[in-house]
């Protein structure tokens, strides 16, 4: 059970469908995954299923997994624990597009479908941009999964506006509600790539995931306490990218502790300002859903927000 009893209240509609979802979502690429993430060490089965239950407890109802995450594993987790879970679920799972053909779309879907225990996919997402698969094919297959129900809603990832528009194109009895991808304070491809802005105004939801920058934006990390594995070897992670973000992590810090709350649950708010935005964090223990849960219900003010994008801007140069 969670320290702090917190209850999500925010719920936003995702795009044009009638699914409404937490503000907060749970990610779950951890779960399972042994090569990437290490499961088993550190964190274990017991660990998630914890997890699980703080996550119902805090009104969470938003769950994104995908075959790929774990091999499977992570869909499977996520099936057991469906299996005695009473409350209502968004469940969105993602296809992996890295196929020879658009005839393996429906496959991968009934094995998405069978590991998760569920008769019908809330949002089925396109990981990616398919490297070799027909991109017409692949998304008349998921019209096809839309009317034969199997799938409710069609969303993509990691897409571009030309590549939404391009997928949308190929639609004959969906559309895409939403986009998957990679938005933080201190990433911001989304808007300087116009999607943002488009995906407001043609009501297609951004779903964002690494929020908090793979935990620079807790202020963990500094020039002396960098992290190891993959993320030591990316700009961000150097000596000279973690001298340059202090400032900016210098003015969350101060707006988080205005309100009560962290520097992390501070840059999910930030995201959260805008209405078409949901978050979806990872969590590996009780701590980090705690952090999750309360950067939603709750505003930074407007003098906040500027003064960390001023702080932003100045970061943006060398970054």
């Amino acid at each position: 059970m969670m320290a702090e009893a917190r209850t999500i209240k925010d719920r936003r509609r995702l795009g044009r469908s009638d699914l409404e979802v937490t503000s907060v979502g749970l990610g779950v690429w951890q779960w399972g995954d042994t090569n990437f993430w290490g499961y088993g060490q550190g964190y274990d089965r017991e660990d998630l299923d914890a997890v699980w239950w703080a996550n119902i407890e805090a009104g969470v109802n938003f769950i994104d997994t995908a075959e790929i995450y774990g091999h499977g594993a992570s869909e499977t987790i996520v099936g057991d624990l469906l299996d005695d879970t009473d409350a209502p679920m968004v469940i969105a799972t993602k296809l992996y597009p890295e196929k020879d053909s658009h005839l393996e779309v429906r496959k991968a879907a009934e094995g998405s479908l069978r590991r998760l225990g569920v008769d019908v996919i809330d949002l089925y997402q396109v990981h990616w941009w398919p490297p070799r698969m027909d991109v017409r094919g692949m998304m008349r297959e998921l019209d096809t999964l839309v009317r034969d129900g199997l799938v409710r809603y069609v969303g993509v990832s990691n897409f571009s506006v030309e590549q939404v528009e391009e997928a949308q194109s190929h639609l004959e009895h969906t559309e895409i509600v939403s986009n998957q991808v990679h938005y933080s304070l201190l990433h911001r491809d989304p808007e300087t790539e116009g999607l943002v802005d488009h995906h407001g105004k043609n009501g297609i939801a951004i779903i964002a995931y690494s929020p908090i920058e793979q935990g620079i934006l807790t202020g963990k990390f500094g020039p002396d306490n960098r992290p190891g594995g993959f993320r030591a070897k990316k700009p961000r992670f150097s000596r000279e990218g973690l001298e340059a973000v202090q400032p900016v992590l210098a003015e969350l810090d101060a707006a988080a502790k205005a309100h009560g709350r962290t520097m992390a649950q501070a840059a999910m708010a930030w995201l959260l300002k805008d209405p078409n935005v949901v978050v979806i964090p990872g969590a590996k223990n009780l701590t980090q859903l705690e952090e999750n849960v309360g950067c939603a219900d709750w505003q930074l003010t407007q003098a906040e927000v500027d003064r960390i994008e001023a702080a932003y801007r100045e970061y943006a140069k060398r970054f």
